[in-house]
């Protein structure tokens, strides 16, 4: 009976190897059938993949890579998208050639080189704000899709993160005093970078260490932008664009995945990585000084508790649907341990913002010691702690 267990055991990974042998084959031929995007043909080493997920080094002398987004990782047939990451510096006015950068690295400031030069450069090695995103439908029939950078995320864009005929964006701050710039209508110095969810902003926003304290006062610095639609399809679209879209990953994340072949969040225990809940990989929004500008008469407010519980639960929520396919079962138990955590929290805070202080206080502020918290996860910041000197301050000032 053990012998045909181990049999099985040993049959199951030989049958998982060549899935993934043979998904490394199918996305080899999908970027070497169009070599007019590649500097060089993609070989096998280019190519890391996890049981669910991985990336491709393109472009190892610009570190340009792909994310590769797997369905469902036990279906032979089951689609895969190979999605460009961190895009939007490939843009002459943001960028610098290797050369340029080795030659003064270590001036402060950095001085800007010109222009087109750095133009000739991205020419050279292939590189640009919009490349494609590759679908590959059916592998077996050898079914691929292309479609730019900016058409798939500006799709993604309009059917998932638009309220009342407006585009919500999110953006996470790590200095003081940007809220009081946008408050008077003014551009904060050096702002570039918005997310659609506000998970991500927040990763940005929780190195304030007053994060919790300002988000109970309403001073969170974290804010909400609302832009027309016409308007932010004018600002993404246009010939110079205002707004760039691009994805991105931490580099924590990329470190978990050279040791453990998926990507994971170094916050939560190396866990499988949120991204956007549906796909495990972040968006984000990069302005250039015209767009920045024009940000500003969108700013609607500090997110508020409602504001963030409300995008949490929904990235956890997708996420758990994404990965019941990719991992199973297991990391659905893993996701609901954080949604209960995210519930209890929300109780806290909501109380603390009402001050009302909860009368299942001391039980919610019990359950959440077993939990780690999700908003409140704040380096150097002990959540029931801070929760109960935080009552205990509203129960006074009454």
């Amino acid at each position: 009976m053990i012998h045909l267990f181990l049999l099985f055991i040993f049959s199951a990974l030989l049958n998982a190897q060549d899935l993934k042998s043979e998904r490394i084959r199918w996305i080899l031929e999908a970027f070497n059938s169009n070599p007019d995007q590649l500097i060089e043909p993609l070989t096998v080493d280019q190519i890391e993949l996890g049981d669910y997920e991985g990336r491709v080094m393109v472009n190892k002398k610009a570190k340009f890579s792909y994310y590769i987004h797997i369905e469902d990782k036990e279906d032979p047939k089951s689609k895969m998208v190979l999605i460009p990451m961190a895009t939007s510096r490939f843009a002459p006015n943001y960028y610098q050639t290797d050369e340029w950068w080795e030659k003064y690295k270590d001036q402060k400031p950095m001085p800007k080189q010109n222009p087109d030069e750095v133009l000739v450069w991205l020419n050279e090695m292939k590189l640009s704000t919009n490349p494609d995103v590759i679908v590959i439908i059916d592998p077996v029939h050898k079914r691929t899709e292309r479609t730019t950078l900016k058409e798939y995320l500006l799709n993604i864009y309009l059917d998932n993160y638009v309220e009342n005929g407006k585009v919500v964006l999110y953006r996470g701050a790590e200095k003081p005093g940007e809220l009081e710039s946008w408050q008077k209508g003014e551009m904060p110095r050096g702002v570039r970078y918005w997310t659609p969810t506000a998970n991500y902003a927040w990763r940005y926003a929780r190195k304030n260490k007053e994060f919790l304290d300002l988000l109970v006062k309403n001073e969170t610095p974290l804010f909400r932008f609302e832009i027309p639609v016409a308007v932010f399809k004018d600002m993404v679209l246009r010939r110079w664009p205002r707004l760039t879209l691009g994805t991105e990953l931490t580099k924590n994340a990329h470190l978990i995945f050279s040791s453990d072949q998926y990507f994971g969040d170094h916050l939560y225990s190396s866990m499988p990585y949120l991204g956007i809940g549906r796909l495990g990989v972040e968006f984000e929004v990069r302005s250039n000084r015209s767009g920045a500008m024009q940000m500003v008469q969108y700013f609607v407010r500090p997110a508020t508790v409602d504001d963030l519980v409300k995008d949490r639960m929904q990235v956890l929520n997708q996420a758990k649907l994404r990965l019941l396919k990719q991992k199973g079962s297991t990391s659905s138990a893993q996701i609901d341990k954080r949604l209960e955590a995210l519930n209890i929290e929300n109780q806290i805070l909501k109380s603390i913002v009402d001050k009302k202080p909860d009368p299942q206080m001391e039980s919610l502020l019990e359950r959440m010691n077993s939990q780690k918290p999700e908003l409140g996860h704040i380096d150097n910041v002990q959540f029931t702690e801070w929760a109960k000197k935080t009552c205990q301050d509203v129960l006074n000032a009454k």
